[in-house]
């Protein structure tokens, strides 16, 4: 600035001797016209002198015109945030998830409560179809009656078996105990009928002791037989409970009250849906705990090193832009991933706890988050599209008056949109937000390859 003052002064000097010269012939020509005198009067020649010396000022003094269309930030001195702001989503702390049940057969959803309705424990969620259940159901039925009547067809003929058994082992008995008398009465006879009835006792004993034998054996057989047809009973039965509790299981209800937020299905990538076919275990809608919720967001691998647990955090709901929230971070990942499939950028999953609560936080609603990196109380700074390069200088263009001056500033840290300017403003200064020396409307220029470039505002 002290560099142009005496170029003002030499300008102002040239423009004083002009005016004179041009108030003196201007005057010489009214009076050498042939006009009436009212139009020779001294205040009419200072009128148009005066309209002169304006036109000239606007095209000789120094400093660009303020023009009215070019935006200007007022500097002020206030805390200064160094931040990094990364989107996310809000999601409660703790959820109760419904996963599709554990059954047979494939899952086909028939039925959804709506998304974001509140409801209470045991109202009904999910429902499947019904169909491969309702089959197994019967399938199971026919079996069991088939196990139970078999099981009664052996018992008929168990029983018939046995009575006759019992039947034989009592002849055999009353046999063997006649011949039993027959020997002893025998005694006093010749002694070949005595042998013989010695060995018609002794057959009848053996047919006695057989009798005992094959009805014992047949208890036994018996016993076995209706063991197998009664694990056959049970099996079959165990089946058809099995498949009226998984008919039952096919209709999902809420364990307790709270908001349904759909799961994503990643088959397909998006949220659940009615004709969706879920495996058996995938969480298909969770009930959020709304008294503690948080915004799961994502750094990039140049920053994560910035970010540490409990940084302050701004929460901002992307529906709500007057809504802040406080938070703070809680962890981050220790492992990177791609941010999207055609992507090689790695970044982190950080997860903010918000500190307050609101109606208005629901899970599954977009957040930007102002990740507080450090505070620099009292500091003067300004937007960095105020900041233009000239000559390797950082340079603004301050409002003064109808003008702009160019000035010379030194900068600092800076944040996402701002830079701290340490030297060359002061608290109230106005700064243009794009080169007001640069016409909007100016043609591009042409760069080293010909093609066609726009003239920057300035560089940052």
């Amino acid at each position: 600035m002290k560099g142009r003052k005496p170029l003002l002064l030499a300008r102002k000097n040239i423009l004083s001797g002009f005016l004179k010269g041009a108030y003196s012939a201007y005057k010489k020509r009214i009076d050498s016209l042939k006009i009436p005198a009212k139009y020779k009067k001294p205040k009419l020649i200072l009128a148009m002198a005066i309209l002169i010396i304006a036109f000239i000022v606007f095209l000789f003094l120094p400093g660009s015109s303020a023009d009215t269309t070019i935006p200007v930030y007022k500097v002020k001195k206030d805390k200064f945030l160094v931040s990094i702001t990364e989107s996310g989503e809000i999601r409660a702390k703790n959820s109760i998830s419904i996963p599709a049940p554990r059954v047979r057969g494939n899952l086909k959803i028939v039925f959804l409560v709506p998304e974001g309705k509140y409801v209470k424990a045991g109202d009904t969620v999910v429902k499947f179809d019904p169909g491969d259940a309702l089959n197994a159901l019967k399938d199971a039925e026919s079996k069991l009656e088939i196990a139970n009547s078999d099981k009664e067809k052996l018992l008929a003929n168990q029983k018939s078996t046995i009575t006759r058994l019992e039947s034989d082992m009592k002849s055999a008995e009353l046999a063997f105990e006649l011949s039993k008398l027959n020997v002893e009465q025998m005694k006093f006879e010749a002694q070949m009928k005595q042998q013989e009835a010695k060995l018609n006792h002794k057959r009848n004993e053996l047919s006695y002791l057989k009798a005992q034998q094959e009805f014992k054996s047949q208890k036994i057989i018996d016993q076995s037989e209706l063991s197998k047809v009664n694990i056959e009973v049970k099996q079959r039965q165990a089946d058809l409970d099995r498949a009226k509790k998984e008919l039952e299981m096919l209709t999902l209800t809420a364990p307790s009250e709270g908001l349904v937020v759909y799961e994503i299905n990643w088959n397909s990538g998006r949220k659940i849906q009615i004709g969706d076919t879920p495996w058996s275990g995938m969480s298909l809608i969770s009930l959020p705990d709304l008294s503690a919720m948080e915004s799961i967001t994502t750094v990039n691998e140049v920053d994560v090193s910035k970010i540490t647990k409990g940084l302050k955090v701004q929460v901002k709901l992307d529906a709500f832009q007057d809504s802040v929230f406080p938070g703070v971070i809680a962890s981050i990942s220790a492992l990177g991933k791609s941010k999207d499939k055609n992507s090689t950028v790695k970044v982190f999953e950080i997860s903010v706890n918000v500190l307050s609560q609101s109606e208005k936080l629901k899970p599954g609603m977009t957040t930007s988050n102002k990740m507080i990196i450090n505070e620099l109380p009292n500091k003067l700074f300004i937007p960095q599209e105020a900041v233009f390069e000239k000559d390797g200088k950082k340079i603004v263009y301050v409002k003064n008056g109808s003008r702009f001056d160019e000035r010379q500033i030194s900068v600092g840290v800076k944040s996402e949109n701002y830079i701290v300017v340490s030297k060359g403003l002061n608290e109230g200064d106005e700064v243009a937000l794009r080169d007001p020396t640069i016409k909007l409307e100016e043609p591009q220029k042409k760069d080293g390859t010909g093609s066609s470039v726009s003239m920057p505002a300035g560089k940052k």
